[in-house]
């Protein structure tokens, strides 16, 4: 697995438009064999007499997610860094009032605080402002803790061998 972890990590690192791309394309092909399952549900029921309309409806919502993850791809990803841009700026603000309470006590927790709420407000804004920007910042980051997770977990399987 720490192979796997460490190709798929070294993939999405150096490639990350590409991986986006499959990913939408991936997502594509699932929602439209859920389309054609039911399709295949509707024609099936209507074929007995009953009435399936619900079926029909998913399945045309199905092909329609289908077509906007082929098509709009882009606009997809960039939900991704919106979603966690929005969570860093929430995490940020709540930090913040720990942070002047702190410095109104003269703590000298004060420094380490500011910086954890001040940290995740900019790259919140940033997020939020370019999420097309980040899209790819955020796959090769993923890659990167992948590939990293991949060598620490080979590292920690060769050594414990080595032990035995």
């Amino acid at each position: 697995m720490a192979v796997l972890y460490m190709a798929l990590g070294l993939i999405l690192l150096l490639f990350p438009e590409m991986t986006g791309t499959l990913f939408c394309w991936a997502l594509a092909a699932a929602c439209v064999a859920l389309a054609v399952s039911r399709f295949a549900r509707w024609r099936q029921a209507s074929r007995r007499g009953y009435n399936a309309s619900g079926e029909l409806v998913v399945g045309v919502l199905f092909t329609a997610l289908a077509l906007f993850c082929v098509l709009g791809s882009r606009i997809l990803l960039s939900f991704v860094p919106l979603v966690s841009g929005v969570l860093l700026l929430l995490d940020g603000a709540g930090k913040l009032p720990l942070a002047l309470d702190a410095k109104r006590e003269n703590s000298p927790s004060f420094a380490p605080l500011l910086v954890s709420a001040v940290v995740p407000l900019v790259l919140g804004i940033v997020m939020v402002v370019n999420p097309f920007g980040v899209t790819k910042l955020v796959i090769r980051f993923f890659g990167l803790s992948l590939l990293l997770d991949g060598v620490c977990d080979l590292g920690t399987a060769l050594y414990t061998r080595s032990r035995e």
